[in-house]
C-alpha cells in the first residue's frame, strides 16, 4: 500500500479498479433487521441491480431475503473480490483479517470508532491499517458510508437507492454531505458515475481517487468535498495532471470548523485561504456551496466550453439578469457591449426606437414574452462576435410555452455554448431540461445557478488555455 507522503501510480489506480469493478461481493455482518446497517448494505447491493455475485455473511443466520447465508468468509467456496464489512471498530479488525486469509483483495470499513475518537481510536486505526498492508487488501474507510459505481450498477452503501447515470463522480469526505449532493444532483437531472466515501483515509489518500478517476473512461468531470488533509500538496499536483475539471468545494471558514472537522473524520481542517490559493493556483474550479457544485458540474459535464470570458445576456425581465451579472462579474467573467451590427439588426426586429435600452444585458421586456420572438432576439445575441457565450433567461408562463426550441436552434446555428435558466418550478421544465440537455444546453432555474454554471465554463476554458502555453 501506497504511504501517504508518495504519489499515486499505476498500482494504486489497478487495486481502486479491482475494487469499483468486483465480480462477486459479500456483506460481513449481515443482518435481517432493516434497522441495522448489515442488512441496508445488503440490500443497496440488490436494489441497486449488481449483476455479480453476492454472498450474505453471519454465523448464526441462515437465510436473509431468501438467500443463503454463509457462517464465514471461508466457507464460501468461490473467489470473494470485495467485502463490505458491517461489523463494530474492533470486530472490523478480525474481519480484515479474514478477508485477508481467503484473499479477498478490496474490503469497505463503514465502523467508526477510530482516529476521530482520539489515541486508543488512533492506535486501532494504525493496527487496521498495518493489517490491510500485511495482507495487500486494498481499505476504502474506515468511518464511511461507502461507495457508488453506478457504470456497474454497484451500490456499496448502507442506502439503498438508484440514481440516474451520468458522467459525474464525486468524492466526498463526509456521508451527510455526499448523500446531500446525491439528492440534490439527481432533482437537477445531473447523472452520477462513481461516488466515494473517503472516510478516514487509512490506505487510500484524496490523490489516489483523483489518480483513479482520471484514468476512469466513463468519468469526464470530478467534484470534490473535503474538510480537510494532511496532505493538500499531493491532492492538488495530482488534480493539476488530470485532463479533466476538478471542482472542490472545502469547508472551514471558521477555526471553530477544525474540531468539528477533527471529531467527524480525524483531519483538521486547516487554513481556508491556503487552501483556497492552492486550488486556484493548480487550476480546481473552486465553489462556496453545493448548490454551486451541482451546478458547475452540471455545465462541466453538459456544454461545450467557451472561446473567452465574454458572456452575452438575453432576458425579459431585468431582475434576474442582475442578479445573473453580479455573480459573473465577480467570477472574472465580462459582459462586452453589444457589436453595432447588433444593435442593427435589433432595430430592424422593433423598428427604429425600440422600447428598451440596446446594452447588455439585452432586456427585450414584453417583446420577448413569445418563444418564436424570443428566439429571434437570441439569435442575434448568440451570433454577436464580441460574445463567447449566451445565457438565456425566460420564466415560466401557464399560455405560453417555453423557448426551448429556439435555445436549440442557436445553440446550433452558431455553434456558441448557451446556458438556459427559466424562472419556475422545477417539476415544470424537467421535460425542457431533458430536451436542452441532450443538445448540450444546461438549464438551471435560479440566475445564480447558471451565472455559476457559466462561469466554471470559461475558468475551466482559460485553465487549458493556461497548462496549453507551458
Amino acid at each position: 500500500m501506497e504511504g501517504k507522503d508518495q504519489p499515486a501510480d499505476a498500482g494504486v489506480v489497478c487495486r481502486l479498479r479491482e475494487i469499483f469493478y468486483p465480480r462477486s461481493v459479500a456483506v460481513l455482518g449481515v443482518s435481517d433487521s432493516p434497522q441495522r446497517v448489515g442488512y441496508n448494505l445488503f440490500e443497496s447491493l440488490l436494489y441497486g441491480g449488481f449483476a455479480g455475485k453476492v454472498y450474505p455473511v453471519h454465523p448464526r443466520l441462515k437465510t436473509v431475503r431468501g438467500q443463503k447465508v454463509y457462517r464465514s468468509l471461508s466457507e464460501i467456496p468461490e473467489k470473494v473480490d470485495v467485502a463490505l464489512i458491517a461489523l463494530n471498530e474492533r470486530a472490523t479488525l478480525a474481519a480484515l483479517r479474514e478477508c485477508g486469509e481467503k484473499g479477498v483483495k478490496g474490503a469497505v470499513c463503514v465502523a467508526g470508532g477510530y482516529r476521530e475518537v482520539g489515541e486508543e481510536g488512533a492506535a486501532l486505526e494504525e493496527e487496521l491499517r498495518r493489517t490491510a498492508r500485511q495482507y495487500g487488501v486494498s481499505l476504502i474507510g474506515p468511518n464511511t458510508l461507502g461507495f457508488i459505481n453506478n457504470d456497474a450498477d454497484l451500490y456499496a452503501t448502507f442506502y439503498p437507492m438508484r440514481l440516474p447515470k451520468g458522467k459525474v463522480s464525486f468524492i466526498c469526505q463526509s456521508g451527510g454531505v455526499g448523500l446531500t449532493f446525491m439528492h440534490r444532483a439527481a432533482d437537477a437531472g445531473l447523472g452520477l458515475n462513481k461516488w466515494i466515501g473517503v472516510g478516514n483515509r487509512s490506505t487510500f489518500e484524496f490523490s489516489d481517487y483523483l489518480a483513479f478517476l482520471g484514468k476512469d473512461e466513463t468519468t469526464a468531470v470530478i467534484g470534490l468535498f473535503i474538510e480537510g488533509t494532511e496532505n493538500a500538496g499531493q491532492m492538488v499536483r495530482v488534480a493539476a495532471r488530470l485532463e479533466k475539471p476538478v471542482v472542490a468545494y472545502k469547508v472551514g471558514r471558521s477555526e471553530a470548523i477544525n474540531y468539528a472537522a477533527l471529531t467527524h473524520t480525524g483531519s483538521m481542517a486547516g487554513s481556508y485561504r491556503l487552501y483556497r490559493d492552492i486550488f486556484r493556483q493548480f487550476g480546481l474550479h473552486l465553489v462556496d456551496s453545493l448548490l454551486e457544485m451541482v451546478a458547475c458540474l452540471q455545465a462541466l459535464a453538459t456544454a461545450p466550453l467557451p472561446a473567452g470570458n465574454r458572456i452575452g445576456i438575453l432576458t425579459h425581465t431585468a431582475g434576474p439578469s442582475i442578479v445573473a451579472a453580479d455573480q459573473l462579474l465577480s467570477r472574472g467573467c465580462t459582459l462586452p457591449p453589444l457589436s453595432e451590427h447588433t444593435l442593427e439588426r435589433v432595430r430592424e426586429l422593433t423598428g427604429p426606437n425600440p422600447p428598451f435600452v440596446l446594452k447588455n444585458p439585452l432586456d427585450v421586456a414584453g417583446m420577448g414574452f413569445l418563444a418564436e420572438a424570443y428566439g429571434k432576439y437570441l439569435d442575434l445575441v448568440a451570433q454577436d462576435p464580441n460574445v463567447d457565450l449566451v445565457l438565456a433567461i425566460y420564466c415560466q408562463h401557464k399560455n405560453w410555452p417555453f423557448p426551448s426550441p429556439e435555445i436549440i436552434r442557436a445553440r446550433k446555428k452558431t455553434g456558441k455554448p448557451i446556458i438556459a435558466c427559466y424562472a419556475s418550478r422545477s417539476s415544470l421544465c424537467a421535460e425542457d431540461r431533458r430536451l436542452l440537455q441532450e443538445h448540450g444546453i444546461p438549464l438551471f432555474t435560479t440566475p445564480e445557478e447558471a451565472a455559476w454554471a457559466a462561469a466554471a465554463l470559461v475558468g475551466w476554458s482559460a485553465e487549458l488555455k493556461r497548462r496549453s502555453k507551458k
